[in-house]
């Protein structure tokens, strides 16, 4: 309730009780209320109603009850066409449990060829699934990746790849590391951060949330804590942030990173917020090409009962869907020396 509304309260609350009341209703009004009317033997007695005359009884007949529609019963599934891989599912055990019980040579031969048939039939379709799989490059996945002694050479060249756009990288960005002096995880964080940094040239930046020094001695330059923790919603240390000036900020990890993931994190960070082309990043992947099969949902509200329409609307849809979201940035003014 507001002031001036708590101000008129005992107002209201006065005039509500000087008010009169007035009679509820069908309550009688007292004698001095009604000295108009004089005394009671002067009014006249009210005229009881007359009895109203019972209306007559229908002499309609009432319509019959219309008859509901009877009820089918739900047809029940067709079979499945004779020798048909569902009736070889549904059946095969049958057979073959006959020629255990039964060994005679016809049964026991009928369930070798109905076996056979089931295995010719996986046959005919692994052929065939080796076959579109090498004409089809959204479902070969050689496409994307070599197998055998070629991976090692799509390792190797993602690998230089990576080294370039982690160096480009550290020009541009830094890490704000928050640790704890007690606590052994950063302990265990701070040479790996180290490392990578005099390898890139990487800005570290750490932030000591209890103001004191690592024991290990690394990052001696740390400032203390003066509240951006608590805007970045540090919860658990060694807690890493991707940085750029003057308002970009990634979380990296709240947690215990080895080099390969922190490098990796680094670069999908990066690439999340805009600040590495799709293009340089996906060349720091041991892909030859990335094909992804996406198609939006919106695109198909109905599924052809043609199965050459389907195909051919689900090739139309193929394409790589890589959105890079744009990120919110809390406030990251940079902490103050100690």
């Amino acid at each position: 309730m507001s002031e001036p509304q708590a101000a008129h309260l005992p107002a209201a609350l006065l005039a509500l009780a000087l008010a009169p009341v007035a009679p509820q209703a069908g309550e009688s009004p007292r004698f001095y209320d009604r000295q108009a009317e004089g005394w009671f033997w002067y009014q006249r007695d009210p005229i009881p109603p007359s009895p109203t005359d019972p209306e007559p009884p229908s002499t309609s007949t009432p319509a019959p009850p219309t008859p509901e529609p009877p009820t089918t019963a739900a047809s029940a599934p067709p079979d499945p066409a004779p020798l048909s891989a569902a009736w070889l599912r549904a059946n095969l055990e049958h057979y073959r449990l006959q020629a255990i019980d039964d060994p005679t040579p016809t049964k026991v031969a009928l369930y070798l060829y109905l076996q056979k048939l089931a295995l010719d039939k996986a046959s005919r379709f692994t052929e065939t699934f080796q076959q579109v799989v090498q004409s089809d490059p959204y479902l070969d996945e050689t496409t994307r990746r070599p197998v055998g002694t070629y991976a090692n050479l799509l390792n190797r060249v993602a690998g230089e790849q990576r080294e370039a756009q982690l160096r480009a990288l550290a020009g541009d960005v830094g890490i704000w590391f928050f640790y704890r002096a007690d606590c052994p995880y950063c302990t265990a964080q701070a040479p790996v951060l180290a490392r990578l940094a005099q390898r890139l040239g990487l800005t570290v930046q750490a932030i000591a949330l209890d103001g004191q020094p690592l024991p290990t001695g690394h990052f001696p330059d740390f400032r203390a804590d003066a509240g951006q923790a608590a805007r970045l919603g540090v919860v658990s240390t060694p807690a890493l942030f991707l940085v750029r000036p003057p308002d970009g900020l990634v979380p990296l990890a709240q947690g215990l990173l080895s080099l390969s993931d922190l490098e990796q994190r680094l670069l999908l960070a990066a690439h999340t917020a805009g600040w590495i082309e799709a293009a340089d990043y996906a060349r720091t992947r041991p892909l030859v090409t990335d094909l992804r099969l996406a198609p939006a949902s919106e695109h198909f509200t109905e599924i052809p009962a043609d199965p050459e329409t389907f195909l051919a609307r689900l090739r139309h849809h193929a394409q790589d869907r890589d959105p890079a979201p744009d990120p919110a940035t809390p406030d990251i003014t940079p902490p103050t020396a100690p």
